[in-house]
């Protein structure tokens, strides 16, 4: 029996789904997500942790805004003194 290799493959109604080393997964992706658009799309583990990355980037940021927010209120305190 010829096996697939890993990677997505186009199952109809315009998604691709991932097959693994094990068949076939529960990932799914419509060809008109842009990460589709370039070919072949990066696997699951790829995209998730391209997630965490991004995730992981706006907590930093938000905590950094967190703390100049905090210190533009105390000055604005310390003024209406």
């Amino acid at each position: 029996m010829g096996e697939k290799p890993a990677g997505w493959y186009y199952v109809g109604d315009g998604q691709l789904r991932y097959r693994d080393d094990y068949g076939w997964t529960e990932f799914v992706m419509d060809t008109n997500d842009p990460r589709a658009q370039k070919w072949p799309p990066p696997t699951p583990r790829t995209m998730l942790q391209q997630v965490r990355d991004h995730e992981a980037e706006l907590a930093m940021i938000a905590a950094h805004n967190r703390g100049r927010r905090s210190r533009w209120f105390r000055r604005r305190e310390a003024r209406s003194r």
